[in-house]
């Protein structure tokens, strides 16, 4: 599957062809707002980056070096 971004003047005739052309094709095509696409989308997940930042927020706990491999 591929994304483009397309900016289209729809004040225009042409415009308005092409939106209502793309509109037409709606099994084909996935229409977006614009709100949609301006959203980054993390490559992480997010019960992953939850954790990790609950653990950067931890006090941690203190281990002896005599008792590390006890």
């Amino acid at each position: 599957m591929a994304t483009y971004t397309l900016s289209i003047d729809d004040k225009t005739p042409k415009g308005k062809s092409l939106i209502s052309l793309i509109k037409s094709m709606n099994e084909v095509v996935t229409i977006l707002s614009e709100n949609d696409v301006n959203e980054p989308v993390s490559p992480y997940n997010q019960e992953f980056v939850e954790k990790i930042q609950k653990s950067r927020n931890s006090e941690g706990k203190v281990i002896k070096t005599e008792d590390l491999w006890k």
